[in-house]
Order: C-alpha cells, then sequence, then structure tokens
C-alpha cells in the first residue's frame, strides 16, 4: 500500500462505486486524513454497501464504528511518522515509552502543522468493503504494522468490551488518554454487541507490513430482528405518566367537528383560563408562525384555522405535563421551539403545507423522550454526553441504546403512542434522526422535521453538512452545500425577524 497516495490525497476505486457494489464487485477508499470530504464519501460508500446487504438499519452504528477504526488508524500512522521524526525506535520498549510521553501533546496540541505532513506522506488508511459470497466484511487497513504492546492492549479490550453492560462501566475502568485503542474501541464493540453480533465479528491482525482490523458481517444478519430492551424503570416511567388532559382531548374533538363553529370552539377553550393564556402565548412564540400577531381565542381560531388549533392545544397539553412532572428539563423543550418553527416553514416553503402542523408539532416533540431519560438515569445521562464530548461522536442516540436499552426518538414515540397521538406523528418522532428508515407513507414529513434538526443542530454545533443523511438531502436538492448553507441562512434569517416582529427572545 506505501506509495500509492495520489494528488489528491483520496479517492475510491472503481470511481463508480454505486454501480461496482450493485454488481457485488468490491470497492475500496484510500486517505491519509479523514477530512470532512473523506468522510462524506466514506459515508455514502457505506449507505450503498448496507443498502445491498439490506442492513441500512444499522447505518448509524456503522459510521461510528468506522469512524473510530480509521482514526486509531490514522493515529498509529501518525506514531510512526513522529517516532522516524524524533529518530526513535517504536519496536524498542525505553524508546516506545518515551516517545508515547510528548506524542499526543506534541502532534494533536503543539503541532497542527504535523498532521498535513502526515496528510502528504506515505502513510495511509484504506477501507475495504468486500460483498463476495455469504460472508461480507469490511476492513480497515493502515500500511504499518502494530507493535506487540499495541496489540496486547486491543485485545484485553476486545476481550473485555463484551463483559460490559453499560457505557459507564467501560468510561469508568477503561478510560485511556494515552493509547488509540481505549474507550473508543469499546463503545464500537459494545455498539455491535447490542446490535447482536457476536465476539467473533471483530478481529484485529497484522502481517508484520500492514494492520487490519476487520468486521465480519454473517449472511444470518441481513435478517436480523433487532427490539428495543428497554429497562423496567423506563417501562415504569412511561406507564406511569399521566394520561393526556381530558378538556384539551373534548376540544380536539370539537376542533375535529366540521359542523363546530369558531364561536363553539373558542368558548370551549375560554372555560379553561390556563389554556387561554397557554394557547395566545404559543400562537404569538417564535416558534408557531401566523400571519399576525393573536390577541384573543376568536382571534386564534380564524388566523390559524382548526388544525392549527388542534396543534397548540396538543403542545399546551405537553407542556402541562412537562411543568408538572420534568420542570427542570424545561430548557430541552423551550430550544425545541425553533426547530418547530424552522420545520414548519420549510413545509410551506416546499409546498408542503398540509404537513405543516404535524411537521412543527413532530419537531417540537421530537425530544420528550430525552427529557424521561434525564429524569431517570441523570448519572448514565452524564456519563455519555462525557463520552461525546470526548471522542466526538455525531449520534447521542446510538450510545443511549447501548447503555440504556433504547433511544430517545424511540421512547419518545412510545409516549406518543400512549398519549393516541397521529401515527404520523409518532412515526416523525421516532425517525427523526434515522430518516433512512423512514416508512414510505411519512418520508415527506419526517424528512422535513430531520433537515429542521440539521439546520439547528449545525447552529449548535452538534451536526455538519458532510454527514446529513444524502437522501434526504437529495429530495430538498440541497446536496450541494452553497444550496444548503443558502436556505439555512435564509430560515435562520426569517426566525430572527419573526422573533423580533414578535418582541420575543429565544
Amino acid at each position: 500500500m506505501e506509495g500509492t497516495q495520489q494528488k489528491s490525497h483520496y479517492f475510491c476505486k472503481p470511481v463508480d462505486y454505486k454501480e461496482a457494489l450493485t454488481r457485488g464487485e468490491d470497492v475500496y477508499l484510500q486517505f491519509s486524513l479523514l477530512t470532512p470530504e473523506v468522510e462524506a464519501l466514506l459515508i455514502r460508500v457505506l449507505s450503498i454497501y448496507l443498502s445491498q446487504l439490506d442492513l441500512l438499519y444499522l447505518k448509524d452504528m456503522f459510521i461510528n464504528i468506522l469512524k473510530e477504526l480509521v482514526n486509531n488508524s490514522i493515529k498509529a500512522n501518525a506514531k510512526r511518522l513522529y517516532f522516524k521524526r524524533k529518530n526513535l525506535d517504536i519496536n524498542k520498549k525505553e524508546e516506545y515509552r518515551t516517545g508515547m510521553e510528548t506524542f499526543k501533546e506534541d502532534v494533536f496540541v503543539e503541532n497542527p502543522e504535523f498532521l498535513e505532513e502526515l496528510g502528504k506522506s506515505n502513510f495511509i488508511v484504506r477501507v475495504f468493503f468486500s460483498i463476495t459470497g455469504d460472508i461480507h466484511k469490511i476492513h480497515v487497513i493502515n500500511n504499518v504494522p502494530i507493535i506487540p504492546e499495541e496489540m496486547n492492549k486491543i485485545n484485553a479490550r476486545i476481550k473485555k468490551a463484551y463483559t460490559y453492560h453499560a457505557i459507564s462501566d467501560a468510561f469508568d475502568d477503561i478510560l485511556d488518554d494515552s493509547e488509540g485503542a481505549g474507550l473508543g474501541l469499546i463503545i464500537a464493540l459494545m455498539l455491535m454487541k447490542n446490535a447482536g453480533f457476536p465476539p467473533e465479528a471483530f478481529s484485529m491482525s497484522t502481517n508484520g507490513k500492514i494492520t487490519s482490523a476487520t468486521i465480519n458481517i454473517d449472511e444470518s444478519f441481513r435478517n436480523m430482528d433487532l427490539k428495543v430492551k428497554m429497562a423496567q424503570e423506563i417501562i415504569n416511567e412511561v406507564e406511569s405518566l399521566p394520561s393526556f388532559p381530558q378538556n384539551i382531548l373534548e376540544i380536539q374533538r370539537l376542533c375535529a367537528n366540521p359542523e363546530s363553529t369558531i364561536k363553539a370552539i373558542a368558548d370551549s377553550i375560554k372555560r379553561d383560563p390556563g389554556l387561554v393564556t397557554a394557547i395566545l402565548k404559543l400562537a404569538n412564540s417564535a416558534g408557531y408562525i401566523t400571519s399576525k400577531r393573536v390577541e384573543t381565542i376568536e382571534e386564534a381560531v380564524k388566523i390559524i384555522g382548526t388544525k392549527g388549533i388542534n396543534t397548540l392545544l396538543v403542545a399546551s397539553g405537553v407542556q402541562k405535563i412537562i411543568d408538572s412532572r420534568y420542570k427542570k428539563f424545561e430548557a430541552i423543550w423551550n430550544n425545541s421551539y425553533k426547530t418547530a418553527f424552522y420545520a414548519q416553514w420549510i413545509a410551506m416553503k416546499y409546498r408542503k403545507e398540509r404537513l405543516s402542523e404535524f411537521a412543527y408539532l413532530a419537531s417540537l416533540l421530537s425530544d420528550i423522550g430525552l427529557m424521561v431519560l434525564l429524569s431517570i438515569k441523570p448519572d448514565e445521562i452524564q456519563k455519555i454526553r462525557e463520552i461525546v464530548g470526548l471522542k466526538q461522536l455525531d449520534n447521542i442516540s446510538i450510545l443511549e441504546e447501548i447503555s440504556l436499552g433504547v433511544s430517545h426518538s424511540t421512547l419518545g414515540s412510545l409516549i406518543c403512542q400512549k398519549w393516541k397521538f397521529n401515527d404520523a406523528l409518532v412515526k416523525a418522532i421516532e425517525f427523526h434522526h434515522r430518516p433512512h428508515l423512514a416508512p414510505s407513507q411519512y418520508r415527506d414529513l419526517i424528512y422535513i422535521v430531520y433537515l429542521a434538526y440539521v439546520f439547528t443542530g449545525v447552529e449548535s454545533k452538534n451536526f455538519r453538512f458532510e454527514i446529513a443523511d444524502e437522501d434526504c438531502l437529495d429530495y430538498f436538492k440541497l446536496n450541494n452545500k452553497i444550496n444548503f448553507d443558502e436556505l439555512h441562512q435564509l430560515i435562520k434569517a426569517k426566525f430572527a425577524e419573526y422573533s423580533q416582529n414578535n418582541q420575543i427572545t429565544n
């Protein structure tokens, strides 16, 4: 592999990887650094590969695993280049320890130019996708041999990973700041364990010239049925949630009756002064688009319509439950209003007006499962967040599933089922982090909610264009970053303008 780098510093063979994988041919990517462009290409190839194996539902898991393995390989290459520059022999124990004392600080803190040098070197990484026969494999290969001391540590990690029941166990037991195959490898293996892969599905090997991390995907996994394994306390919490407020359900039935008059609906709402205040506040909030400021319930019914009133009734009912049970997590709820505004605006811009109310509600309710998880497992969630910050993983839902047995999006959908919400709303919440799994009849809605989530995620630096779902971007014709950024800035400005006009602070 050494000496095969091209001027672009990364490439894919064959270039038409989609056609090659469709024909059952092998494909590989080669690079020195995991730049945003390389990462985007890796995710695209992976998506096609998993689609061919009918394993697309494991896409998020494999993205996190491959990124961990790739980063470990790049770090191993960086070590070799560093030791070479220091005139140290990495195979001699004393010189290895001497070099490792300064490696991390010198390379990743004090000398970012070193990575540029690595990117132009002959130290490379190759991700190889094999689709031949009944055993499918993904190899992450770097063109340096692993030394025995490092291999021993990795084998110990592999052996121990399948003994952990929760991420916090690994976090407390094995956090290793000096080596490449520490906590991150444990996370990768726990992801595989959680998905049902046996310990032998992952292996590390060297032939004295290269080092390869291999994931074996047995044919039996293609029909694997993953089931949610919720901890009993989470089940109990969902079951103990109060039913949806009866007065709101009655008004909803009135809104659903085509013979109901504006006066009848308004009078029914006005019987509950607290509900009047809540609806007017919501109707004039930065999270809900109205043509003008709403001053009375009669105006609200006229301007917003019965569908809009129904949306605000649901939001008000959920707010009431949050106030009574999850008040300390209200900031999460309040932060969802911007996403809800974005979703409603996107629906209208793309002429999906009939979905605008569902998109608003789904975005607003998308993190209600997170509030429930936080209330049950605060210490566990804090550990997860520390890991996400430490390892720069992109999808916290993946780690929630490892440690808690359920993601907040899945839990949110279960809560909404308990409250007997519309199936479209339930599915939009369930798949708002996983649009590639969207049921076809709800795809439009889920894509709208997902795009709104991506835009707010970019603003909070929890997301970026390069890792956004490609099919979703294609759907909105945003697969060009310039178009993506233009729409994002436009919707961001619309929210700021609406907030200012309504004298609202976000």
